[in-house]
């Protein structure tokens, strides 16, 4: 599955996102796959919206909002973690997958051209890899369990790819792959789990 939403939030709300992207105070050194030799910049935003506020990231609960009102009945979902990750020109982030069941991106930058490269490729089984554009406003949403990417950003790009990450998971717990297959286990402690990806 892979969902693509324009003009996501109200215009002057994805401007004030955009301008508080802009303040984070970034930390280097994160890695997409465990043991991975190519880093980026990533900063934890919490766990659900109360943390997220507590945190300093109020700019959050507006995109949440409107995640919930896109997906409602069996496909409502619950907040795992949000993030923000960043890259320039030079850094690609590697190819992975996800722990739960939905992952949402978001593109803050307003200024963002295509010019600037920076989109995100998905590959779905049996099919050509889909490459969705970096467009300012834009969230999209996929299979967590699909192989991903940050694309890289063009050489003659001078601004920092910044992206909003939702990690979810179905509220209807029958529906969600992710954590029935992790139930089988009943040694997982289902509140302190820890997905590793490994090749």
């Amino acid at each position: 599955m892979i969902q693509v939403f324009d003009n996501f939030i109200e215009d002057h709300v994805a401007q004030l996102v955009d301008l508080h992207m802009r303040e984070i105070s970034w930390k280097y050194d994160y890695a997409s796959v465990e043991g991975g030799k190519n880093k980026h910049w990533h900063v934890l935003g919490g766990h659900d919206i109360e943390e997220c506020n507590k945190n300093g990231y109020e700019f959050v609960e507006p995109l949440w909002n409107s995640v919930e009102k896109n997906f409602t009945g069996e496909n409502e979902v619950e907040m795992e973690r949000v993030y923000f990750n960043a890259h320039t020109h030079g850094i690609e982030p590697h190819v992975h997958l996800d722990d739960g069941d939905i992952t949402m991106i978001y593109y803050p930058r307003m200024d963002w051209e295509k010019e600037d490269g920076g989109g995100t490729m998905i590959q779905e089984k049996n099919s050509h890899p889909t490459y969705l554009q970096y467009i300012g406003n834009r969230l999209i949403a996929f299979t967590a369990s699909l192989p991903h990417q940050g694309q890289p950003v063009s050489r003659e790009c001078y601004k920092l790819r910044t992206v909003v990450v939702f990690k979810t998971s179905f509220k209807d717990k029958s529906k969600s792959a992710w954590y029935n297959k992790l139930k089988k286990d009943k040694k997982l402690d289902m509140d302190k789990v820890k997905i590793e990806l490994r090749d």
